[in-house]
């Protein structure tokens, strides 16, 4: 004797099957699309843009960082004046600091566990630095 199969049976297994196919490439889609995402610091600090190719200007009484923004492909520089840690997110590759705040300020930028990276005293040098491994700034 053949045994009989429900209709519905045979509709809600291809439901089923139809459902896993399109909800993995929607998701495999979404996963692998990338999208610019800005660098930003907490607690939040004034920033400026500065086109490619130009140096950042830093006033005096000011730590200032130059990270590249990939949302609007220029040069993102933070003014870090009032005395802080700060956090950074998004923050990738390399970039530029000056220290120029006053009374011999020195600088700080630290990795994940809090380990010291490097120091910045009051200076009109502009070094490089790769802010990969940073995860925080204090500027005084």
């Amino acid at each position: 004797m053949r045994p009989q199969r429900s209709l519905f049976g045979a509709v809600g297994t291809m439901t089923l099957v139809l459902a896993s196919v399109f909800g993995s490439g929607t998701a495999q889609a979404a996963s692998s699309g990338t999208s610019a995402v800005a660098p930003t610091i907490s607690p939040a600090a004034p920033s400026q843009l500065v086109a490619n190719g130009d140096h950042i200007t830093c006033g005096t009484g000011n730590f200032c960082a130059g990270v590249w923004d990939p949302t609007v492909g220029q040069w993102r520089v933070f003014f870090l004046y009032d005395c802080h840690r700060y956090y950074l997110s998004n923050w990738h590759g390399t970039g530029e600091v000056m220290n120029s705040q006053t009374d011999n300020a020195e600088a700080t930028i630290y990795g994940q566990s809090g380990n010291v990276i490097q120091t910045f005293p009051v200076s009109t040098e502009k070094p490089d630095v790769d802010w990969e491994p940073v995860w925080s700034i204090r500027n005084c």
